[in-house]
């Protein structure tokens, strides 16, 4: 009697929660229709920055020593500008404890900024070997990571110490290049990352536009 009474319990709170998960469910699919609507709406706008990122990227791929320096100025112009606020913020709180570190902060930006925008060519060279160091220390990473799946036996350590070992492969070629390869390198990144960005986004236009 007892085991009825909890089951007929147990079926009507079921009953209860079942109109408000229908609710919840509904709710859910219209935010999704209403945002796809937003989305359709922007749909030509998004086709047009999609092509655009595309035609930019392969632009950049076809002159890559271009798009690298480009990348350069615009790194150093990032940097110029975060050192002008940076010393606007260190000078309107002198006050605070901290003054000289904040100052030194912002005027090494600053320095640093101008140097790349009078040299781009340096710019380009260390971009590059911040992507390279990247790539040494997650290769040396995915190696270790795959040697401890060898040694638990689990999971394709194989694939791990292959991708690992292509990491330091690059990361090698890349701190071996010059000025000017360093520079072309960067610009076939910036390429690449433009035309996926643009592929994108044309992606997101087809999946909310009916009828693509």
């Amino acid at each position: 009697m007892i085991c009825a009474n909890a089951d007929l319990a147990r079926m009507m709170e079921q009953s209860r929660a079942e109109p408000n998960r229908v609710k919840g469910r509904q709710r859910l699919e219209t935010d999704e229709r209403e945002t796809m609507a937003g989305v359709a709406g922007r749909s030509t706008w998004l086709t047009v920055e999609g092509v655009l990122l595309i035609v930019l990227g392969i632009a950049a791929v076809a002159m890559p020593l271009l798009a690298g320096l480009a990348a350069s100025l615009v790194f150093a112009w990032i940097l110029i500008l975060t050192g002008v606020v940076g010393l606007v913020s260190a000078f309107a709180g002198r006050d605070h404890s901290h003054f000289g570190w904040s100052l030194a902060s912002a005027l090494i930006a600053l320095v640093i900024g101008v140097i790349l925008l009078v040299y781009p060519l340096a710019g380009a060279v260390a971009l590059t070997i911040v992507i390279g160091a990247y790539l040494l220390l997650d290769g040396v990473t995915l190696i270790g990571l795959a040697l401890d799946h060898r040694r638990r036996a689990t999971g394709p350590w194989a694939w791990l110490l292959v991708s690992g070992l292509i990491d330091i492969v690059l990361a090698a070629i890349i701190f071996f290049m010059n000025a000017i390869g360093s520079a072309v390198f960067v610009g076939i990144i910036v390429g690449i990352s433009l035309i996926f960005a643009g592929i994108a986004l044309l992606l997101v236009h087809r999946a909310a536009t009916p009828g693509i």
